[in-house]
Parts: structure tokens; sequence; C-alpha cells
């Protein structure tokens, strides 16, 4: 066995090629085949109900990719109401990140003493700083105002 190695941006590969004497060539090559072959048709089970939980879907689908499940037969085309679902959807986020867009924005700076102590204090409140500085900006506005 011989091993050649390469690389890419992100990471190396490793290659092995395989010396087969000529006269157990065929028989080599047609168990690769048959090996090759039996690992496409593997045995790929129905994808988890929508009833499960989602760190149970997020495994499942971490370990089998479209092509894997579109192999097994487990893909189906989308319905009508599948489809206008997804429209809905995607409608809803185009609206949600133009609001985003749309919202003016304020920078503070803090030294990093006033920041550390500014963070401590929003930990021990339970929420994040920045919905701290919001909540006592608008607070003190409307006193002002």
């Amino acid at each position: 066995m011989k091993l050649v190695t390469g690389s890419c941006l992100t990471g190396v590969y490793l290659y092995s090629t395989l010396w087969i004497p000529e006269n157990t060539r065929k028989s080599a090559t047609t168990s690769v085949f048959e090996m090759t072959e039996h690992k496409e048709r593997k045995e790929i089970p129905q994808p988890p109900e929508a009833n499960v939980s989602w760190e149970e879907q997020a495994t499942y689908f971490e370990k089998y990719g479209m092509e894997d499940l579109e192999k097994a037969g487990h893909m189906q085309p989308l319905t009508e109401e599948d489809e206008r679902f997804v429209e809905e959807v995607k409608a809803q986020a185009g609206r949600r990140i133009a609001a985003r867009k749309a919202r003016g924005q304020l920078n503070l700076a803090f030294s990093p003493e006033q920041l550390s102590r500014f963070s401590q204090y929003a930990n021990r409140k339970h929420i994040p700083p920045s919905t701290l500085a919001k909540a006592w900006i608008l607070e003190r506005l409307d006193q002002e105002l």
C-alpha cells in the first residue's frame, strides 16, 4: 500500500493506493466495487417524528445528510401547503430583518473597569447588559420629558 498526501486550504488529505498483482486484480477490483456498492445501500432509519426533541432531530440530521436521505427514499416533494408555509416564513423573516435594519443604534464607550462593573450588575439581574442599558436610558428619558 502506498500512501500519498496532499493539502488544501482546510487541511491535509490522505490518499491510499493499493497495488494489486495483475493476476488478482479482477477479483480485488470486484471486491472493492462490491464494498462501495454495499456502503451506498446502507440502511438509514426513518427521520424522527415532529414530536421528538430538537436535540434528537439535530443528532439525526447531523448524522445523515440530504443525499443519504434521498438515496434511502426518505425525501418527499413539498405539498402546496408546505410551499405556502415556507413562503410565509420567508416573508416573516424578511419583515423582521427589515425592521431590525430600520432601527437606530447607539454605541457607548466604557473603560474596562466600568464595563466590567456594569456587566456584573446586569448578570446579577439576569439580563443582558445591552437590555439593562436600554431600560435605564428609556426610564431616564421618561423622567426628563
